[in-house]
């Protein structure tokens, strides 16, 4: 049979000194735990963000990709058909320093938006670069 012996006064304290111990212990990671899952929600929430910020910049980097691409193509066009013109044009008397002229604006004009589209393609990865930096520290 079991023997049961009354605690000692000392033994009760102990006891308790342990439950409160235990209690508050309990509490601290219950409120830590609170908070963790806090802040995981708002790095989540940041997180879907900046992904949506970087499909936005993807969507807008692709129309002004596709935008130039267009620009260029119609420019090149363009020349074409006025090189086609001058070559028919040749034996009526065109102004050869008129059409030079021509085509080095058009020249110029077709660098210009070469650049154009080199600093956009630059600053489009530069902002993929750091909008990646952001999701890695997050």
């Amino acid at each position: 049979m079991a023997k049961f012996t009354k605690r000692s006064a000392k033994d009760l304290e102990k006891m308790a000194g342990f439950r409160k111990r235990t209690t508050k212990d309990l509490e601290w990671i219950t409120s830590t735990m609170k908070s963790l899952e806090q802040r995981v929600g708002r790095l989540d929430a940041e997180r879907s963000e900046l992904a949506d910020r970087l499909q936005e910049i993807a969507d807008r980097a692709e129309a002004v990709d596709v935008r130039l691409t267009t620009v260029s193509t119609e420019l090149a066009r363009q020349i074409d058909e006025l090189g086609s013109e001058v070559n028919r044009d040749d034996s009526a008397g065109v102004d050869s320093d008129a059409v030079a002229e021509i085509f080095t604006e058009l020249r110029d004009g077709q660098t210009r938006l070469a650049n154009e589209q080199a600093r956009y393609q630059i600053a489009f990865r530069q902002d993929l670069a750091n909008l990646v930096e952001q999701l890695r520290r997050s």
